[in-house]
């Protein structure tokens, strides 16, 4: 199974890759006081905390404030982090869609997630008792379900609670559901909070995340960029002390030639070090650690190692990496990770079948290509608000100018291929990152040339999004390049099945990672939660 999204949220690191900056400079973020604008700022000890964790955007997800304020922030985060997950691997538009199950019912994306805290429901409790009138839910449930229903995902949809180990044990149940084809991807991911005084203590943690997982073959069928490969897994009682091993054993079986321990391995001791004590979420750390490692085949510093070092192979077999986390009442998983190496592209023979590689060509290049087409590239760009469209471009833009930005081409087609269209849109045709760089400048700052707002039923005022001869319409145009008309078209509000029109080429043809949709936090709180803490 390939993973093609990633995301999570650390202490001292929003994202994966400034995690990844932080960890591969042996500066993980230490232990410290509880961030002072956290409503119930009471309790005694140091831990590892996110900031902020009372904000949350719910006009993003379309949800009310009154109810989001309800919700517990564990769920905020998580729905936040699945979906830059969604789209870090490209799939929230047309290319989500497309995940259809042998039946043909579209989304069929699995939803597993680690939670175990309820430090919300508990502070509810308590404000209640002094007069309050406001409950969340209760029970994890929730987490899970809400995404399913926000996205309209249609494969199983589940929590699960076995302490710490319960982020890897919600893999192993992803794994499987994959292999059934009980869904044609799945999202894995926890989120653990520490809300109420009760459950800070010295060396506590926090932290979320998700991981999207696709079958491989799909993976590269679909153009994805795969950032690690997961072999197996195993879960059991870890009731003997020989249990580690063969949880080992059973995660490699069936998966060829290779060592059959790994040279790299990750548990709740290597993740404390940068989420602490994270409960549920431990899995989360320890799996984004590996994954990392993995991805970009640097060892981090640890107790044997005092710097981060190149990963180097003793033969030729892929780097692997073992995650195990063992939960508070004994349940142990294990999983089993490699590096993702894309095969060569084969030489094709001669037509009568004879003659040696010395007589093979190469094919032909791919339709798709890194190079802008001379007619420009069609960039496009979309929010729920204008506010949200210029803040995503500013995070664009930051992007752009990075060295390791990719080109226009790719950075394009990611783009329409991989963003679901929302209300207020932007598109422009450009034929560098220049002059892509100018555009995203002047939208970030709140120009509005080419700038849709579709808000209030403004969008597809002629209906054409409804007639079946429209998509072939689209096609033709986009066949014939016809990009000013596809923009237009785009900016009233009729969508292209992107993904259609752009089949893959290879891995990473179709989507590499890109920032993700900005969004514009408020603190919500329960009401009264906050007294007394």
């Amino acid at each position: 199974m390939a993973v093609v999204g990633l995301s999570g949220r650390f202490p001292g690191a929003p994202d994966p890759d400034a995690l990844w900056r932080r960890l591969r400079a042996g500066r993980a973020a230490g232990p410290g006081p509880l961030p002072r604008d956290r409503p119930g700022s009471g309790g005694a000890g140091t831990g590892h905390y996110l900031d902020r964790v009372q904000d949350f955007d719910p006009v993003f997800f379309g949800i009310e404030p009154a109810e989001a304020a309800l919700m517990d922030p564990q769920e905020r985060i998580f729905l936040e982090t699945a979906w830059e997950a969604f789209e870090d691997a490209g799939c929230t538009g047309g290319r989500l869609d497309a995940l259809a199950a042998p039946d043909g019912t579209p989304r069929s994306v699995g939803v597993f997630v680690g939670a175990s805290a309820g430090d919300y429901a508990l502070l509810a409790a308590e404000a209640w008792a002094r007069g309050a009138r406001a409950m969340p839910r209760r029970g994890h449930w929730s987490l899970p379900n809400r995404l399913s229903a926000l996205l309209g995902l249609t494969g199983p949809s589940q929590s699960v609670d076995t302490a710490e180990s319960s982020v890897l044990v919600a893999l192993d149940l992803a794994l499987d559901a994959l292999r059934r084809r009980a869904c044609e991807a799945a999202l894995v991911g926890g989120a653990h909070l520490l809300l109420h005084p009760a459950s800070r203590h010295p060396g506590a943690g926090e932290c979320a995340g998700a991981l999207l997982l696709k079958p491989l073959d799909r993976a590269l069928a679909d153009g994805d960029t795969v950032h690690a490969v997961v072999l197996g897994g195993a879960v059991a009682h870890a009731g003997d002390p020989d249990a580690p091993r063969r949880l080992a054993r059973a995660a490699l079986r069936g998966t060829g030639p290779g060592p059959e321990e790994p040279g790299l391995r990750e548990d709740a001791g290597t993740a404390a070090a940068s989420v602490g004590d994270a409960g549920a979420a431990t899995g989360v750390a320890v799996l984004t650690r590996a994954v990392l490692q993995l991805r970009h085949r640097v060892l981090l510093p640890g107790p044997d190692r005092p710097e981060a070092e190149p990963w180097t192979r003793p033969g030729p077999e892929p780097r692997r990496a073992s995650a195990t986390v063992r939960g508070a009442g004994g349940v142990e998983a294990h999983v089993v990770l490699e590096e993702f190496r894309p095969e060569p592209p084969a030489l094709p023979g001669p037509p009568d079948g004879g003659g040696g590689p010395e007589n093979r060509t190469a094919p032909a290049a791919p339709a798709t290509t890194d190079a802008p087409a001379p007619e420009g590239e069609l960039v496009l760009l979309s929010a729920p608000t204008p506010a949200h469209l210029a803040a995503t471009a500013a995070r664009l833009l930051g992007r752009i100018a990075g060295r390791d930005a990719p080109p226009l081409a790719v950075l394009a087609r990611s783009l329409r291929t991989g963003r679901a269209p929302m209300d207020c849109r932007f598109a422009v045709l450009v034929h560098d990152l220049a002059a892509l760089s100018a555009a995203l400048e002047r939208l970030a700052a709140g120009a509005v040339r080419g700038v849709a707002d579709l808000r209030g039923g403004a969008a597809d005022p002629l209906g054409l999004g409804a007639v079946p001869e429209t998509r072939a319409y689209l096609a033709g145009l986009w066949e014939a390049r016809r990009l000013p008309q596809l923009r237009d078209l785009w900016l009233s509000g009729v969508n292209a099945d992107w993904a259609a029109l752009e089949p893959a080429a290879g891995p990473g043809a179709v989507s590499v990672p890109l920032p993700p949709s900005a969004f514009l936090r408020t603190p919500l709180w329960l009401p009264g939660a906050g007294e007394g803490g």
